[in-house]
């Protein structure tokens, strides 16, 4: 039961990002901006999150890996959840960016400032969606290449998030900074 939802997650995940990426080509919008950090850490982040979604993909296909530990019921319930709110915050994200969606840094002028809605509660929920996704992912499959992608990932993202600030900052000035002491990088309560 869990791996068929896994399975219907993840190909809503991957059609997700095929609607936003053709719905990019064609509205002729730039999806693809300045990398924020050096272009080879800025496309390893993008392979270790790929990495990552094939170990989901092989949960939602019921296909067995080696695994450091066999995951028992409770943490299957418990990533299905990380999934479940991971996709969830994606979604919303990605409905509030809409064309302001890229991934790197806008060079448009129309790009407007994101603070209410899901960025409400986090300053990067499209990348906190992803690492709940990522998560869940190593719960589900245990496996050492999955941790350690996993945790790439979400260090090289964080280094993103940062220098992504730096931008905002010099591009929006006291607007971003009052949103900063208002709403944390990961999660506000």
């Amino acid at each position: 039961m869990i791996s068929k939802i896994v399975l219907i997650i993840t190909f809503l995940l991957i059609a997700l990002i095929a609607i936003i990426i053709s719905r990019a080509i064609i509205n002729k919008q730039k999806i693809i901006g300045k990398p924020p950090v050096p272009v080879f850490y800025f496309i390893l982040a993008k392979m270790l999150v790929v990495i990552n979604m094939i170990f989901l993909l092989l949960k939602g296909l019921n296909i067995n890996v080696c695994s450091i530990f066999s995951p028992i019921v409770y943490i299957d319930a418990i990533a299905l959840v990380f999934l479940i709110i991971g996709s969830v915050i994606l979604f919303l994200s990605t409905i509030k960016l809409n064309k302001d969606l890229v991934f790197g840094l806008s060079s448009s002028e129309n790009h407007k400032l994101q603070t209410r809605g899901i960025y409400s509660i986090s300053r990067h929920p499209f990348y906190l969606g992803f690492i709940f996704i990522l998560f869940s992912s190593c719960l589900f499959n245990p496996n050492l290449l999955n941790i350690i992608a996993f945790s790439g990932a979400w260090i090289i993202h964080h280094f993103i998030m940062i220098k992504e600030e730096e931008f905002l900052l010099s591009e929006y000035g006291e607007a971003y900074n009052q949103y900063t002491k208002r709403v944390k990088r990961y999660l506000t309560f």
